[in-house]
């Protein structure tokens, strides 16, 4: 199963912007993998952004069961990059 990790704060207006625009996609393009957001300023978002060696925010990071299939980071992917990955 598919899944989207998106890392970020609350205070971080981009971070806000790439979990929308991924929550949007879902709808309109009615892909089923999962969407995770992790609040990087709680120790549960650190520790998850630990375990996944997340450096920076935004971080979006697409999963195949285990396996990453893509990660961005700093700057949320654009529709054209991450929808082949869910579709």
């Amino acid at each position: 199963m598919k899944k989207v990790y998106i890392f970020g704060k609350p205070t971080c207006p981009v971070c806000k912007d790439a979990r929308k625009k991924i929550e949007y996609f879902k709808k309109k393009e009615n892909f089923a993998a999962q969407i995770e957001y992790y609040d990087m300023e709680t120790i549960d978002g650190l520790t998850e952004g630990a375990f996944h060696e997340v450096s920076d925010i935004p971080t979006v990071i697409i999963f195949d069961d285990k396996n990453e299939l893509a990660r961005w980071v700093k700057q949320p992917p654009i529709s054209k990059e991450f929808l082949p990955y869910l579709v």
